[in-house]
């Protein structure tokens, strides 16, 4: 039962990690010459902070080691890492400029990927170890 819990509050705090990011580039795109709000600076940073908390918490839970039997979790926190560079560098780059529209189209493509290997796990492993191993 705990575990649904702390899964369900990791589902709600990606969403809003999602949304937060979204929320802050399609504002700068959309105004580029004024600051984003002081909030908007302050709370994706406390949502990301629990973020972490929930999953580590469910890694607790669940007993996944990455690269260890959950090899698709260590993947996974490797985009992580990507996606928060890329994020970093898309919403510091001029609005409305060809890098700032490409660092968005990776950022978003690291959150697919990120998804697609939260939902499928162990297959996606295997996918992907069949794709490295060529």
């Amino acid at each position: 039962m705990i575990y649904i819990w702390a899964k369900n509050g990791h589902l709600i705090f990606v969403a809003m990690t999602i949304f937060l990011f979204n929320l802050r580039y399609w504002m700068l795109v959309a105004r580029p010459d004024r600051p984003l709000p002081g909030a908007l600076k302050v709370i994706p940073h406390l949502n990301d902070t629990t973020l972490l908390f929930t999953g580590l918490w469910i890694m607790t839970i669940a007993k996944w080691t990455p690269f260890g039997n959950a090899d698709w979790l260590g993947i996974k926190l490797i985009l992580v890492v990507v996606y928060i560079f890329l994020g970093a560098f898309t919403l510091r780059a001029k609005p409305r400029s060809r890098k700032a529209w490409t660092l968005y189209a990776l950022s978003m493509a690291c959150i697919g990927m990120i998804y697609w290997l939260a939902t499928y796990k162990g297959a996606a492993t295997a996918v992907l170890a069949g794709l490295f191993s060529i």
